[in-house]
């Protein structure tokens, strides 16, 4: 008679960690909640380089979130195309650790094309040079990032870049000496033509320096849990101490402040104060138009659209959206500009506002 229990190994293959926890301790593992946090943490970094990129590449450019995997170092980028290169960076700062960048030569070939269309890229060193200098770009960018997560200072310096033929001749142990790494397969989408894979790995003691620093972070700034038991703890030892005392209470009429003697005088300025540095939204408006749908699907370079205004009319000027003002156009050096004519009355803004 069979049962339908599981092996282990078949429980750990389930797991993706295909038999390998035998030699391996919590350290080197994440819990669910580390890992959700490392994801968004990468995720917001990596995201956070595609302007980078787009001004690199002269094209628009996103980044495709991906979900992480614990690997152990033997198992590293088992899933990059071969031939590839890896990429060796590390961070320092307020992060200290390594990673390895994979990336397939093909791809290396279509990053160098559309960095340099200009001319033909035939030797691998020159198309080196090129993914070189991009990712260093974008993981300047992404440690930037970071730092502004973690609020911490973080730095990214690339070391070096080698061309690994096949997956048996990836000589791991040369990189690091780190066991168990947490991978990530991200996707680079230029436009809507090409799109090049990347895998990022990162050591679990370096992924947990970022884990830790971020729910730590949450903790200080999520106090209310600590409040609400000293408010309880207060609120039961005044208890106890009216059952405790046990005497007549004591009844006293309400004593109402003065609302006679106001020192608005000091107030006003105060209150203007804390307005002063507000931003506002200025807008000069030369006029205005209504066309149907045809005539707007009609336009075309050269055409000219007719507005509500004459020639030599004042313009509106608005505030936050609100007409306050009108005036002329002038020209102050190279840029325009314009003379303030005439300020609407309260009346006149109020009518406006409704």
């Amino acid at each position: 008679m069979k049962t339908n229990k599981l092996s282990s190994d078949e429980i750990n293959g389930l797991l993706g960690q295909n038999g390998t926890t035998d030699n391996a301790s919590s350290k080197d593992f994440l819990t669910k909640v580390e890992m959700e946090a490392l994801t968004e943490v990468l995720n917001v970094s990596l995201g956070g380089s595609a302007t980078v990129l787009s001004s690199l590449f002269s094209e628009q450019i996103s980044v495709r979130a991906a979900e992480l995997s614990i690997k152990q170092r033997d198992q590293l980028l088992s899933s990059t195309r071969s031939p590839f290169i890896v990429v060796l960076g590390e961070y320092t700062g307020g992060i200290n650790g390594i990673q390895l960048l994979s990336l397939a030569v093909e791809d290396v070939q279509v990053i160098a094309e559309m960095m340099d269309s200009g001319r033909e890229l035939k030797h691998m060193r020159e198309q080196f040079q090129v993914v070189e200098e991009v990712f260093d770009q974008m993981f300047t960018s992404v440690s930037q990032s970071m730092g502004t997560v973690l609020e911490l200072e973080v730095a990214h310096s690339i070391s070096s870049m080698d061309l690994i033929e096949s997956h048996d001749d990836f000589p791991i142990e040369k990189f690091t000496e780190e066991q168990w790494f947490v991978e990530a397969h991200y996707h680079l989408v230029f436009g809507t033509e090409n799109t090049i894979s990347i895998h990022l790995c990162i050591p679990v003691h370096v992924a947990k320096q970022m884990v830790n620093v971020l729910t730590d972070s949450l903790d200080e700034d999520n106090p209310e849990e600590t409040q609400e038991m000293q408010f309880q703890s207060t609120n039961q030892s005044t208890t106890d101490k009216s059952k405790d005392a046990g005497s007549i209470p004591n009844v006293q009429s309400v004593q109402f402040s003065s609302f006679d003697e106001t020192n608005s005088d000091h107030s006003e300025p105060n209150n203007l104060n804390m307005l002063l540095d507000i931003p506002l939204q200025v807008t000069v408006e030369l006029g205005r138009t209504k066309r149907m749908v045809k005539e707007i699907l009609a336009v075309s370079q050269g055409s000219i659209i007719e507005l509500d205004k004459l020639a030599g009319e004042p313009v509106d000027i608005l505030i936050n959206n609100k007409l306050i003002a009108v005036g002329e156009v002038v020209v102050i050096d190279e840029n325009f500009g314009v003379r303030v004519t005439d300020i609407l009355s309260t009346a006149d803004r109020i009518s406006k506002l409704r």
